[in-house]
């Protein structure tokens, strides 16, 4: 077992030494570390990530990363090794937090959405903590300020969605 890309990705001594105690898992680590860059702080995310869907979904760990096409992403030519790392990180976090990861893309298109009707933000808190939201406006002319009263009018439908989304399990 080859352990010098560990070394060469800044992972310790201790994180080596417990993958070892997982074959299957060290295998994949390896060869993920060969193909993205996961820095120290992100490897030991993909590993506890990696776990925790395993022990919930009781399903062996290549057949978690096949799931989620983790191979696509590391054979994937054309894109960096700085972005696959990032993807590969993404997907594992969208698999350990399903519905946190549907809230956070909610809010994304609602946020979206509204910029695109009104040139404005919607804010949504962190982790949706609250049952509220703020929107902001870059107000340039006096005449941005006569549209504000217009463009809010406009946007009742998204802003209301908005309201329903942040309210949600709160």
């Amino acid at each position: 077992m080859d352990i010098s890309i560990l070394e060469k990705r800044g992972i310790s001594t201790k994180i080596a030494e417990s993958l070892k105690r997982e074959p299957e898992l060290f295998e994949i680590s390896l060869k993920i570390l060969e193909k993205a860059d996961l820095n120290a702080n992100s490897f030991k995310n993909f590993l506890r990530y990696t776990r925790e869907i395993g022990l919930r979904e009781g399903k062996p760990f290549d057949e978690i990363f096949e799931n989620a096409g983790l191979c696509t992403i590391l054979d994937n030519e054309n894109i960096s090794e700085k972005t696959k790392g990032e993807e590969l990180m993404s997907r594992l976090y969208n698999l350990r937090y399903p519905l946190w990861s549907k809230k956070q893309a909610n809010f994304q298109k609602l946020k979206n959405k509204f910029r695109a009707e009104t040139g404005g933000e919607i804010i949504f808190p962190d982790f949706a903590e609250g049952n509220s939201f703020k929107i902001s406006f870059t107000i340039k002319e006096a005449s941005d300020i006569d549209k504000i009263e217009e463009t809010i009018a406009k946007a009742m439908p998204v802003l209301k969605e908005s309201l329903s989304e942040i309210k949600e399990n709160s």
